[in-house]
């Protein structure tokens, strides 16, 4: 691994968020509103991206296409998987809070209810804090509104928010996982994940994901991003293609809000998408990977093996 190199990256793609973070909290400007949103998106998300374009190319002059952008080696029909697992990642939030909150009524994870009653409450009170006048009738059921939001997750949130996440894909699932790859498959997601969660510190301290437990928020986004690294970095080996996580990413990105729509009397750091909930969510994902597609993993290590014997031995025939 060139340390060098990988550092030079971490240094840009931080200072660049870091900066528009700072800039945030200076000026004042609540997140999650207007300006916020936009900076966020534009600098804080693309930082990534930009810093693996300015190590490459500018410093390193090498190639993008080994950050999985090489359409021509891609396995486009693997993308079929993408949905897949967004689908069955609602699904099993959704059981492990009935299990953990409404079943065995363990603090934190709450309770989900597909009630029209709470429902409507919940809606109303959302609306009338948005500071709408008068609050409309709910035109749409609980049930409905779940699987409206596995749908949108997978089509608007992989094809819209995807555009915004490539920017954090590009580094994190290209540079970082082509950097690091000689540290084999699960000490480079472990080390990749731990950066990855500690980069999204700033914005969590101003309300990220974890709006009522932002100090404690920020610890909890590293073993999130850490399980998340896992399943991203395997959907870029299937694919071998840097948008497979960035379009996984979108999708996550999407459903957590309507996903915690219907669930009541939560911990952020507990009971949310970004929480241990979701964190276990993540880690049965990751389970059923090595059970039913452990070779995936298997082959890219020995070719990294391979990679390693011939860097080490340059001048083998």
């Amino acid at each position: 691994m060139n340390i060098k190199k990988v550092f030079l990256f971490i240094l840009i793609a931080f200072g660049i968020s870091w900066t528009s973070a700072l800039i945030l909290h200076l000026c004042d400007i609540p997140y999650g509103q207007g300006w916020s949103m936009l900076v966020v998106a534009v600098f804080y998300m693309m930082a990534p991206a930009a810093s693996a374009v300015i190590v490459q190319k500018a410093i390193y002059k090498q190639p993008l296409k080994e950050f999985g952008l090489n359409f021509k080696q891609t396995r486009w029909k693997a993308f079929l998987w993408i949905p897949l697992i967004q689908f069955f990642f609602c699904i099993l939030y959704v059981a492990i809070v009935f299990v953990f909150g409404n079943a065995l009524k363990i603090e934190g994870f709450g309770f989900y209810s597909f009630d029209q009653v709470l429902f409507e409450e919940r809606m109303t009170e959302i609306l009338a804090a948005t500071g709408a006048p008068n609050v409309p009738q709910i035109p749409i059921s609980p049930l409905a509104l779940f699987g409206l939001t596995i749908v949108s997750s997978i089509v608007i949130g992989g094809l819209v928010n995807g555009v915004f996440t490539f920017g954090e894909e590009l580094g994190w699932r290209g540079f970082m996982f082509n950097e690091t790859k000689h540290l084999g498959f699960f000490k480079s997601n472990l080390l990749i994940g731990t950066i990855w969660g500690l980069w999204h510190a700033p914005i969590i301290l101003q309300g990220h994901n974890y709006s009522d437990h932002p100090t404690a928020g920020v610890f909890m986004m590293i073993p999130l991003s850490i399980s998340l690294s896992f399943i991203m970095s395997w959907m870029r080996l299937k694919t071998n293609s840097v948008l497979a996580p960035a379009l996984f990413h979108g999708m996550v990105n999407a459903s957590g809000g309507g996903l915690v729509i219907l669930c009541y009397e939560y911990n952020d750091l507990i009971g949310s998408i970004a929480g241990l909930a979701g964190i276990m969510c993540c880690l049965l994902i990751v389970a059923a990977i090595l059970i039913f597609d452990y070779k995936t993993i298997r082959n890219y290590s020995r070719e990294v093996a391979i990679s390693g014997l011939g860097d080490a031995h340059p001048n083998q025939e």
